[in-house]
């Protein structure tokens, strides 16, 4: 059974509305829910309008909507005890995307914005909502729609809780061209508990046409989460650059650049259409590797073999049966610039990938085969080519993704069937999962982007078996992550920081 706060699909927050029978007192109640309901949405729209007039936006005016002091005070209420309250506004012009198309994509949560908001929102899904809510939003021809929102919000570390949230989302047009859609938790309408950790007090975007193909728009995030623990990650948490507005504007205009990737370099044929083939696979690397270090990981794929207070994190996955295959995660902290970390650890994660069919580290670059990449090079999915001293031949597939708030480094190897019948046959069937053999995620310590004077790194290895009469105990595969660990650390130090390591310090649980 899954052990997340809202396993499934929980319907019973909006369900409940729609046990009305054919009575006069049933309709009565039905019709004070909706008139309850109506006040709690508009409060709720004024809430957001008002937050974005106060943070000095475009926004001019508020709208009137008559008297609605009471709810709009319980909104602005003290957060709970071990709560804290994170606000944050944005603005920024979104080219080649008209304001509707952008409605669109924030109401469609299951095809569009879990895709376009990923990794910083790692997963969604939308519940369809019922009963008397439905009825209103049917009545009432400026709602573009209703939807109940599921999701997790989850920095690449297994030192970040991950976030859960439950809410109502609904899309308005305020005039021709103009939109605003609304976010508010459901403790405020009608489950005070729900399947959630953190609330979304009145947050959203507001959005307007800019020109015939743009739109711009207005961010507002508006939370009640836990209390941050002190660790390694405490600063950028508090700071407001892991999950204020900017962040969710930068990652929808960075998924926006991705989808328009290209291909240059070529040392082989590639099919027109790989390029959705590789987009998809890759795309399904990332997810592997916020999985992995998920709060509650997936139990169905990933088996968790040590506990919370270990600092490296083991997982069995549970997929792959032909060996034993094991996860191995831990976060640490480098005192060097996000930018020279990344091309740093670009190379090495290569030789790391490598390395495992090679049976040696060597600093000689494999053969770099094609780049398939934004044109500012934010992101770019690269295919590697080595020949062995057995004269086999190895294919990996990286994917670099350079970001002022989150940077990733996922490779993979990849058979020579599957480069001949993905990439230069442009079929984009998948039969198998794909886990990511090692990866790197980076963020900021502080202030600054990719130029802050700090960095905090996230590595996960998968470590292969073979079956034995004894098996593999957990403690093996702890041993042999940390080796790599204190090797990526100890050539960070060196090459990157200037400064020697001690190695021993991954398996005191101290970086």
């Amino acid at each position: 059974m899954d052990s997340r706060p809202f396993p499934g699909s929980s319907r019973r927050m909006w369900i409940c509305l729609d046990d009305s029978e054919d009575s006069t007192d049933e309709a009565l109640e039905d019709k004070e829910r909706i008139e309850a309901f109506a006040k709690e949405r508009k409060a709720a729209y004024l809430e957001v309008m008002t937050l974005a007039l106060e943070a000095g936006t475009w926004v001019r005016a508020k709208p009137g909507l008559g008297n609605l002091d009471d709810l709009l005070n319980e909104f602005r209420t003290p957060p709970l005890p071990g709560k804290k309250i994170e606000f944050s506004v944005a603005t920024a012009v979104v080219p080649d995307i008209r304001a509707s198309e952008l409605v669109a994509i924030m109401m469609h949560v299951n095809t569009k914005w879990s895709r376009t908001l990923f990794p910083f929102v790692k997963h969604a899904y939308e519940d369809r909502v019922t009963g008397s809510i439905r009825n209103l939003s049917m009545t009432d021809a400026s709602i573009e729609g209703v939807v109940q929102v599921h999701a997790e919000i989850q920095l690449p570390s297994t030192l970040v809780p991950t976030r859960y949230f439950e809410f109502l989302r609904y899309g308005k047009r305020i005039m021709d061209g103009i939109y605003v859609i609304v976010d508010v938790t459901s403790r405020y309408f009608i489950d005070p508990c729900g399947f959630r950790n953190s609330e979304k007090r009145p947050s959203g975007v507001i959005i307007r046409e800019h020109g015939p193909t743009e739109c711009e728009v207005i961010w507002i995030e508006n939370v009640e989460v836990d209390v941050t623990t002190k660790n390694i990650y405490s600063t950028i948490i508090n700071s407001k650059e892991a999950y204020g507005a900017q962040r969710s504007i930068n990652t929808l205009l960075w998924n926006m650049k991705r989808e328009k990737s290209s291909f240059a370099d070529l040392k082989i044929d590639v099919d027109p259409g790989a390029g959705s083939f590789l987009l998809d696979f890759t795309r399904d690397m990332k997810r592997f590797f916020m999985e992995c270090v998920s709060q509650y990981p997936d139990e169905v794929a990933l088996r968790l073999r040590t506990s919370d207070e270990d600092p490296i994190r083991i997982l069995r996955n549970e997929t792959q049966k032909e060996y034993l295959d094991f996860i191995g995660l831990n976060s640490f902290r480098v005192q060097a610039k996000p930018l020279l970390v990344f091309h740093f650890l670009m190379k090495k994660n290569l030789q790391l990938t490598f390395h495992a069919f090679t049976e040696s580290v060597t600093d000689e670059e494999p053969e770099q085969l094609f780049t398939f990449a934004t044109d500012d090079r934010s992101n770019v999915i690269s295919l590697h080519k080595r020949i062995t001293e057995e004269e086999t031949v190895l294919y990996g597939l990286q994917e670099a993704s350079k970001d002022e708030y989150c940077s990733f480094i996922l490779s993979k190897m990849i058979s020579e069937e599957e480069v001949d019948f993905h990439i230069v046959g442009g079929h984009e069937h998948r039969t198998s999962i794909s886990v990511t053999r090692s990866g790197f995620a980076i963020l900021p310590d502080g202030p600054g982007g990719l130029h802050c004077d700090a960095s905090l790194v996230t590595f996960l290895k998968e470590l292969k078996y073979d079956y034995s009469g004894d098996g593999v105990h957990v403690e093996t595969a702890k041993e042999d992550f940390a080796s790599d660990l204190e090797y990526i650390i100890e050539e960070l130090n060196e090459k990157v920081v200037g400064r020697s390591f001690e190695r021993g310090k991954a398996r005191q649980g101290f970086i």
